[in-house]
């Protein structure tokens, strides 16, 4: 069975389509499997396998530079100049993220995170997480309204991350309001010089806030992720910057584990509203069911629709060839509703035995670090 041909070219920067993708996904997977999107210049990679097989093979893809590549082709090079310039003046140069790094270089960035949410260690959090989302529900159930994303998802995964790295309540506002700017600045087109250097702003108080605690940290080391990114050199020898520590911290632990795992919790909020009877089976069977409902919510609603990769060498798959040094973008959103994977891919199924096969949290070495806390959370 083919899917309907799209009326417009697919583009994933295309509003519409970023509402409303499904469409595009069904005709990629069952038409287009690699789709060469001109207006964006990438190619993307919709199936399961496909995504599977590239992430596996280090010769195939990386990820660095990739999302720089990103950013230059849809931002002017003088807004990016004029960026990178406030952050040398008013605050500290962005350094490269975790994802960014490859081979040693990266295993050794892993190693740090790894001792504080490795599977094993996030159990200890339960206590933590517990008193946290309990602590949230009560404050809702004593309003008459409430807005359930800002009041609850948001405020569980950066309270909890805040308590993991030793960062005092006081850091949450400004962290939120850093993380919102943050997104804005990875995912907003077409925004104007001086909104850029708002949102530029906004980032550089948050460095401050994170900076004070480097030095904190520095002077009086304790158990805490931040400190042992602080204190502790790399089996290599190599002893992380401030800059490195910063991004360490904003991008790697709060933008990409705070806002994808509130996201989740929304989208898991949105199918319980929206479907009572989903809500019976869980209550019915919470030890049975909630884990796999977990999973199917992560598999059908991934905070992150793709993985921006470069192409380290020319790569040919169904008819299409990938030139090296292209933009790749691996969509996990279409792999996760691959009908050659998933049976019925666009229904919540509490009985899925391959649920927790999804993609999103990546796969290989390069997969989610905070997988198990996502998942905790």
């Amino acid at each position: 069975m083919t899917a309907e041909t799209p009326t417009k070219p697919i583009s994933f920067h295309d509003p519409d389509l970023i509402q409303r993708p499904y469409e595009a996904y069904s005709y990629m997977l069952s038409e287009a499997p690699v789709y060469y999107d001109e207006s964006t210049d990438q190619y993307i990679v919709s199936r399961y396998e496909d995504i599977r097989k590239l992430v596996a093979d280090s010769t195939a893809v990386n990820s660095n530079g990739a999302n720089e590549r990103l950013a230059r082709a849809h931002k002017p090079a003088s807004i990016l100049a004029r960026i990178n310039k406030l952050f040398e003046e008013k605050g500290w140069p962005r350094a490269a993220p975790m994802g960014h790094y490859e081979g040693e270089d990266y295993r050794e960035r892993r190693d740090l995170f790894e001792r504080f949410l490795r599977a094993s260690k996030v159990q200890e959090y339960d206590g933590t997480i517990q008193e946290i989302a309990s602590g949230q529900a009560e404050r809702l159930a004593a309003k008459t309204e409430a807005d359930l994303v800002s009041e609850y998802c948001e405020q569980i995964s950066l309270r909890v991350i805040c308590r993991i790295l030793g960062a005092p309540d006081e850091a949450i506002p400004i962290v939120k309001e850093a993380t919102d700017a943050m997104i804005t600045n990875v995912g907003q087109l077409g925004s104007t010089e001086e909104e850029e250097i708002e949102v530029a702003l906004k980032e550089i108080e948050a460095q401050h806030f994170f900076k004070r605690m480097i030095d904190e940290k520095r002077a009086r080391p304790d158990d805490t992720i931040l400190s042992e990114f602080v204190n502790s050199p790399l089996p290599s020898g190599y002893v992380l910057t401030d800059p490195e520590i910063l991004t360490l911290v904003m991008l790697d632990l709060f933008m990409a584990g705070s806002e994808t795992a509130s996201k989740a919790m929304a989208s898991g909020f949105y199918y319980l509203c929206k479907n009572p009877e989903l809500q019976q089976h869980l209550r019915a069977d919470l030890d049975g069911n909630l884990k796999t409902f977990v999973e199917e919510v992560l598999r059908l609603e991934p905070p992150a629709r793709a993985l921006a990769r470069i192409a380290l060498r020319d790569i040919t798959m169904h008819g299409v060839t990938i030139p090296k040094d292209s933009l790749v973008m691996l969509c996990v959103s279409s792999a996760n509703r691959d009908t050659q994977r998933f049976g019925c891919p666009a229904e919540v199924d509490l009985g899925r035995s391959n649920a927790a096969q999804h993609l999103t949290f990546g796969s290989g070495a390069h997969s989610c670090i905070g997988a198990p806390l996502a998942r905790k959370e």
